[in-house]
Formats: C-alpha cells, sequence, structure tokens
C-alpha cells in the first residue's frame, strides 16, 4: 500500500469514529463535553489505524 492510502484509511476511520462517538457521549453526558471527548477518541482512534496498519503491511513485506 502506498503512504496516501495509510492516510485516507485512518482519516476515513478517524471522521466516522468521531461523529458515533460524539453522539454517544453526548447522548451518555447530557453535556456538550461529550463532543469533545468523542473529538479526541475519534482522532487517536484515526491515528492508531494507520499506524497498525502501516505496521501490518510493512511486515508482510518483509516476510
Amino acid at each position: 500500500m502506498k503512504r496516501g492510502s495509510y492516510l485516507s484509511v485512518g482519516f476515513s476511520v478517524g471522521i466516522s469514529m468521531t461523529i458515533l462517538f460524539s453522539v454517544v457521549f453526548y447522548k451518555v453526558l447530557n453535556n456538550y463535553a461529550g463532543i469533545g471527548v468523542g473529538l479526541c477518541f475519534g482522532i487517536s482512534l484515526g491515528l492508531a489505524t494507520s499506524l497498525i496498519l502501516k505496521n501490518y503491511t510493512n511486515k508482510k513485506k518483509d516476510k
């Protein structure tokens, strides 16, 4: 995979999880702070997904 594809997958996962987590935490906390919590979780999950995908494919190439 190319570098751009790692970033695009991570970006799309991050955006979708940000929306999902923001809605869920807003409903759970009954406060606008849930949107911030969802934003933080979504961004971190997107970054982690792109890094894991990059490392997984690099290890597969080395074998």
